[in-house]
Formats: structure tokens, sequence, C-alpha cells
């Protein structure tokens, strides 16, 4: 399975699990903010500082582009 495929896949799983555990849409804004500081963990752990800081920077920008149209 290349990176692409494993992406996707962890992606499904996921959503799945968001779709499933998510009563309210602030359980989902609340299981947003908790994955993306899952991956700032991971992120950290695994690359060098200025490496993490840029994929999390984009992946903060990405969910308030996404997330912004919702907030009245």
């Amino acid at each position: 399975m290349n990176a692409e495929q494993k992406l996707a896949e962890y992606f499904d799983k996921l959503m799945h699990f968001a779709k499933n555990d998510s009563k309210t849409p602030e359980d989902s804004i609340l299981l947003a903010g908790a994955m993306m500081a899952a991956s700032r963990v991971i992120f950290y752990e695994h690359l060098d500082a200025k490496e993490a800081q840029k994929l999390f920077d984009q992946g903060g920008l990405d969910l308030i582009e996404l997330v912004k149209p919702t907030i009245h």
C-alpha cells in the first residue's frame, strides 16, 4: 500500500469515528481540534521543528477554511 492509499484509509477511519461518535456540531469541532493536537505531537516527534510547524500551519489553515462557513 502506498502513502496516498494509507492516508486515504486513515482519513476514512477518522471520518467514520467522527460520524459515529460526534453527537453535535460542537462535538465535531472539538474532535477536529483534538485531531490537530494529536497531529502536532506526532509531527514534532518525527520531523524537525521547521518541517513540523510548516505541516501544522498548513493543516490549520485548511481546517479554518473548512470550518469558516459554519461559524455564525
